[in-house]
């Protein structure tokens, strides 16, 4: 609000200004800062410079323009009030938008922030898992590995127990076969002095037959 020096104590008001309206100093004072007070002056210098241009408002009385002025700069408060009302309505409703908009955004950034903890648990439980499928896979290579080891010594066990197997076998076989044959040795020896002897006995009753025909044959001549 501004005041005129005139009625008013200057120590109430925080700040003071002359200024020049229509060619006379003033000395107003204010709340407002004094660079305030004479951008009011000036608007008040041009808006009645404006009127001074208008011959109908020269041909008025004093009363009268003072009236012109003071409607005119009614009006203009009052379009610039609207027009500030207007703003600010927009600017509510801006606001309110606004409001709307950061509200989802904060809904969306703690959707997210809810997404990344999730995604990090997620990341957290396959990193375990993971690595419990890798201890358990490793395990089992060296347990498959182990068995590998045991079973290729195991089949090398067989195989030399196999080998000595066949090995005793051939020894076996050799063994009998020797024994067989030393018995089919025998066997012929005994075969052939068997033979012999029966040749021998043949022989002998061959000769006692041919003695008996003989006898027989000398028997049968003295008749």
């Amino acid at each position: 609000m501004i005041y005129r020096e005139e009625g008013v104590s200057v120590m109430a008001m925080k700040n003071m200004a002359e200024v020049v309206i229509a060619g006379k100093v003033f000395r107003i004072s204010g709340y407002e800062s004094p660079e305030y007070l004479h951008q009011v002056a000036v608007y008040i210098n041009e808006k009645l410079a404006e009127f001074q241009k208008l011959e109908g408002y020269r041909k008025q009385s004093t009363d009268q323009k003072q009236l012109m002025l003071n409607m005119n700069l009614a009006d203009d408060f009052f379009k610039a009030k609207r027009q500030a009302d207007k703003l600010s309505s927009e600017l509510e409703k801006k606001d309110r938008e606004m409001y709307g908009v950061r509200h989802d955004l904060i809904e969306a950034q703690m959707d997210k922030e809810k997404l990344m903890t999730e995604k990090q648990e997620l990341e957290d439980k396959l990193f375990l898992q993971k690595k419990e499928f890798e201890d358990k896979l490793e395990s089992r290579k060296k347990d498959v590995d182990r068995e590998r080891q045991e079973l290729k010594k195991t089949v090398e066990n067989q195989e030399k127990a196999l080998e000595n197997q066949k090995k005793a076998m051939e020894t076996q076989r050799q063994s009998a076969q020797k024994k067989l044959e030393d018995q089919n040795q025998a066997a012929q020896k005994r075969l052939a002095e068997q033979k012999r002897n029966y040749e021998g006995e043949i022989e002998k009753l061959q000769r006692e037959i041919r003695d008996l025909n003989r006898k027989l044959d000398q028997k049968s001549y003295n008749r």
